[in-house]
Order: structure tokens, then sequence, then C-alpha cells
């Protein structure tokens, strides 16, 4: 029989859940379940409640594990259980290259981010463990320790919201709502100021060029069409009539898609008659079906990251011509230098086909010189200050006379 006077060091709170007394501490002992080398088994968990001198009983202690208890899924499974980390790279970027309405393009964006920013700080947070007050302390320790700008700071944000979304379809997060929906990004690094080509520095590099005719043809093709480097790669014989190219094919690494980044990108992009010399020249006896820019060997997409890196900026280099800053400076060179020959927003979007004119605004038009509007605008404003300049002087000729004595005629006497 226990003895009645014998300090209880041991309270259970349901099956398998229970408070306890090690060394100093009052501890609660929990199993989750998980797969190790593919099998299924229950870990034991514990977390520190209080001291030992705060309570003197594991029941008293009691209302400290409780909301703990209660944070957890009503569900402990091995999805639950998961570090975040693992459930990314295993199950949602799975999900996403097979599944998902996502460009290959942006999937590459976010295996670049998962890989360089997230992997190793989410590797022992367990989805379960998941909310608010996580996601704030490991995006404002990303900006801390990385110096990254607000922006890229706003796309892992987003990120992990995407992938955590999907974690609540497949009921690997039972969370109220989306912990990172409610965070805040961090301020974050200045922004770098991103490359637009200029219209000499693009003659500069055809001229360069000219001696290789692929190099030269993609080079004023991007220039002058502002296509994305998908975009190039994809493009077809057939894809070009009528003084126009139609996009409906994108090629990024070695992923090919009848569909393009957007709705919006299928808009067809006009062919200056310049360019549609240049790709005359060098289409030679190439078929309907094969690819614009295709390696010589097997009629595939070039891969225009390796064109860069061993033909263009060696030849850029020994030509002096030293601006190269990656193929979307082609893009946004187009946006800057059609708007500094005078053309609006609103057309420069439709020939990048942006589906809003904020993101040619924002990111693309570099504003090296003041817009048609605003120059309109300014000399609107001069006209009216001008006009009114004109009775001012007026009257100040007018007033040059006051307090200075005028010839009177004399006054007859009476």
């Amino acid at each position: 029989m226990a003895n009645p006077n014998q300090k209880e060091n041991q309270y259970t709170l349901k099956a398998g859940v229970y408070i306890y007394l090690r060394g100093n501490f009052w501890m609660l002992r929990y199993r989750i379940p998980v797969e190790e080398n593919g099998q299924r088994k229950l870990k034991d968990q514990y977390k520190k409640l209080a001291r030992r001198e705060e309570y003197n009983s594991p029941r008293s202690v009691a209302h400290l594990a409780k909301p703990y208890l209660n944070s957890l899924p009503d569900k402990l499974t091995t999805a639950t259980t998961q570090s975040v980390s693992n459930f990314i790279e295993h199950t949602y970027f799975l999900y996403a290259e097979q599944k998902s309405a996502l460009a290959p393009s942006t999937i590459f964006g976010y295996r670049h981010i998962f890989s360089k920013h997230l992997k190793h700080r989410l590797e022992a947070t367990r989805l379960c463990d998941l909310r608010t007050a996580t996601g704030q302390q490991l995006l404002n320790r990303i900006a801390e320790e990385t110096g990254l700008s607000h922006t890229s700071l706003k796309h892992i944000k987003w990120f992990l919201v995407g992938a955590l979304n999907y974690a609540k379809q497949v009921d690997a997060l039972q969370c109220d709502g989306n912990p990172m929906e409610y965070t805040e990004v961090p301020e974050g690094a200045a922004t770098g100021q991103t490359k637009a080509y200029s219209l000499k520095e693009i003659s500069a590099m055809i001229a360069a060029l000219e001696d290789d005719p692929i190099a030269s043809a993609v080079i004023a093709t991007a220039a002058f069409t502002g296509l994305r480097r998908s975009e190039l790669r994809g493009l077809r014989w057939s894809d070009f009539r009528d003084g126009q190219f139609f996009i409906t094919h994108t090629v990024w690494n070695t992923s090919a898609r009848d569909k393009t980044k957007t709705p919006d990108a299928k808009a067809p992009v006009p062919v200056l008659k310049s360019l549609a010399k240049i790709l005359e020249a060098h289409r030679g006896d190439a078929n309907e079906a094969g690819y614009i820019f295709a390696g010589s060997k097997n009629g595939r997409p070039l891969n225009l990251a390796n064109l860069a890196r061993r033909v263009i900026v060696p030849k850029l280099n020994a030509a002096g011509v030293q601006c190269w800053a990656g193929w979307h400076g082609f893009r946004r060179g187009l946006a800057t230098n059609l708007f500094e020959l005078g053309e609006d927003e609103a057309t420069i979007q439709a020939i990048l086909r942006h589906a809003d004119v904020k993101t040619t605004r924002r990111h693309y038009i570099k504003k090296n010189v003041v817009s048609k509007e605003s120059k309109q605008a300014m000399n609107r404003l001069a006209q009216v200050f001008k006009k009114m300049q004109k009775p001012s002087r007026r009257r100040s000729a007018l007033g040059t006379n006051v307090g200075t004595p005028r010839n009177r005629k004399p006054q007859k006497s009476q």
C-alpha cells in the first residue's frame, strides 16, 4: 500500500501524457509519431514547465501543460510532426513540379530561396510547432544575417505562404490560418539598382559579336523584342510570321512547355524590319518546327546561360565592351529606351505583355529622363505663370512714379 505521506512526483493527464519531476524541474512528457528508416514509431518529447520549488506537486503544474497541449494539432501524425524543411523539400516541391500551375522559372527561383535561406533554418522546426511568432522570428533573423532587400524578404515570405497553404490542403498543418500570412516583412537593406541596357550599349554588343551570327542574333532579338529568357529559348520558326512573334512555347532548363508565364504573355510581339533581316540571315534551311535558337548538334533549345558565359562575355571583354549584366537587362532596356523616346507607360506595358502597368512602371522603366507627360505639365505651369507675370510688370512700371512730385498746371486765380 502506498504511503499517504509520500510526495506525489508524477501525474498522468491522459494516456501517454504525464507530468513528472526530473531533477529541479517539473517536466511534461508526451509522444509523437515519427518515421525513421521507413518505419513509424512513437518518440518521446519533453518540455520544461516550471522549477521544482515553485510548485508542490505535479497536479499543481497541470495548468501550465494544458495550454501547450491545446496548441498541438488535434491529430499528431508523421505529417504534422515532420520538419518544415522536410515537407517543403520532399512534398511541396514534388507537387509544385508535377501538378501546380507555377512556371519552371518560378520553381527554380523558389528552390534557390529554399536552399540558400530556409533549409538549414527550418530543419529543427516542426510543422505542428509553427506559429506566426516563429515565422516573424525567422524573417527577422534572415534580414539581420543576410542583409537582403525588402523585396527579397517579401519573396521569401510569400514562398512560405504558398508552401504552407499546400501543407494545410494535405492536413500536414492543422493550426487555424496560415502562420506566415500574418507576418510583417522587415525593412531590409536598400534595393540595388537593376541594369537596363542603353541603345548605345546594345549597338556596341552587336558590333562586338558580328563574327558570331548566332550570338548577335540572340542579342538583337532580346534587345528589340524584350522577350523573357524562357520565351527566347522556346521560339520556333513557326512562331515568326506576319512581322510578329506569337509566343506559345517556353523553355526553362530542360523543361519545355506549350504554355506562357501568364495569359497576357501570349500577346503577339512586333518584329522590327532590321531584326527580321538578321533572323532571315540566321535561319538558313531550318524547318518551321525547329527552334530559332537551337544547338548545332541536336537541335534542342540553345542554353543561353552557357552562350553568355562561353561566347558573349569573353568577346565583349575582348572588344572592351564591359556592360554585361544578364539577359533580363534587355527587357528592362527596351522599356527604358522606349520611355526615353517619349512612349507612354501603357504602350510599353503592352509591348512587354505585363498584366499590370505597375509592374512595368516600378521594375522595368529606369527613369533616366523626364517623361513626356511631365514635360508637358511643367510647360503648362510655366505658361500660366508667365501670363500672371505680365500684368504684374505693368503695375510695377506704374508704381515707379509713386512718391515723386508731378507737374501740375497752375490753378487760375478766382
